[in-house]
């Protein structure tokens, strides 16, 4: 594995874990599905629900409640 390689791979890890951190999978689940899924592990983080996901519902029945 050359360094350039290595580099792009901790680089795509730390960004699984980032993604992951923001969404209900969690940053530590999301690191090992970037290490052992590879690309198609942000594929299944991507999918998981993110947490600002109930604050946009609650704003859209907001607006558009009926009197």
């Amino acid at each position: 594995m050359t360094l350039m390689s290595l580099l792009f791979k901790l680089i795509y890890i730390r960004y699984c874990a980032h993604l992951g951190s923001k969404r209900l999978i969690g940053s530590f689940d999301s690191l090992m599905l970037g290490i052992f899924f590879g690309i198609f592990g942000i594929f299944i983080i991507l999918s998981s629900r993110r947490y600002d996901d109930y604050k946009a519902d609650a704003a859209l029945l907001q607006k558009f409640k009926q009197n």
